[in-house]
């Protein structure tokens, strides 16, 4: 009976030890708890007012999510201790560029931010394509952007940009001549998204609407007559038939003539001084 006693006891002491193990470990700190630390954050005003949010910066695992209508990165990094991660934000940078845009942003006080935060704003918009454009077609939007705002002052920075990087990419797409559809824009509308004439002309490119909605409807490309007053979409839309046009007609001048609606001489002259207004403007800026 004694020896089935000892046994006894020498098992509840084990029991007593194991419990106690257990609970030392639950109660440990450090145990199971995850330590989470909330990145310092900065903000910036640029020249336009939009606000920047810049954060601290650690790179492990990527998760992307939304602050202040900005995307940004969470970081998490795993502890040499085995703890749980903590987690950082970074700014997510845009892709990098040609130095023709940084250097035409410096000139007109902006950053190559603003064209990260335009590019969220508007996540359909041909500047999120513009860092894999070809540094000559990159130069050409510098270029471009610049000679909208110098024409026309009061086309925001942000517009500018966008029509300037839609006049190269679908100028490209459609196979048209940038310089040629950059000047029929000036001639147009002197690069005016809002522009309406009264025979019912649309957008930067002033296109008939009523005339070709249902090409463009078909194209996605302006499902109803505001679309057009898109800068982009208003773009796209000109220099699509413009494109049509120079495929039927063969020449500039007869596709020219067909696009303004009649005999088009003084229509063409004008368009030719805008291209050597631009050619001067890219000599001059030398992006």
């Amino acid at each position: 009976m004694r020896k089935i006693m000892k046994k006894r006891h020498f098992h509840l002491s084990q029991i007593a030890v194991m419990l106690l193990l257990f609970i030392s470990v639950i109660m440990h700190p450090k145990a199971g708890m995850s330590s989470t630390e909330s990145s310092p954050k900065t903000h910036s005003t640029l020249s336009d007012g939009t606000v920047i949010t810049t954060v601290s910066e650690t790179a492990l695992t990527e998760n992307v999510v939304m602050t202040e209508n900005k995307t940004a990165v969470v970081y998490t990094e795993q502890t040499e201790t085995g703890e749980s991660p903590k987690e950082t934000l970074q700014e997510k940078s845009p892709a990098p560029f040609d130095k023709s845009i940084y250097t035409a942003l410096k000139h007109q006080g902006l950053t190559e931010q603003h064209i990260g935060v335009w590019q969220e704003e508007h996540p359909l918009s041909t500047l999120n394509k513009l860092g894999t454009l070809a540094p000559a077609k990159q130069k050409k939007v510098a270029n471009v952007a610049a000679f909208i705002r110098k024409v026309n002052p009061k086309i925001s920075a942000k517009t500018a940009w966008r029509e300037a990087c839609a006049l190269v990419f679908y100028s490209v797409k459609y196979n048209v001549s940038s310089d040629l559809v950059v000047s029929i824009a000036k001639a147009e509308s002197r690069f005016n998204p809002s522009a309406q004439s009264k025979a019912g002309a649309l957008g930067v490119m002033q296109v008939m609407w009523k005339v070709h909605n249902g090409m463009l409807r078909a194209k996605g490309i302006a499902p109803t007559r505001d679309h057009m007053f898109d800068p982009e979409r208003g773009v796209e839309a000109g220099v699509l038939i413009l494109s049509r046009y120079m495929s039927a007609y063969g020449t500039v001048q007869k596709a020219l003539n067909r696009y303004y609606g009649g005999i088009a001489h003084n229509y063409l002259k004008k368009v030719n001084n805008n291209m050597a207004m631009l050619q001067r403007h890219s000599d001059k800026t030398g992006y």
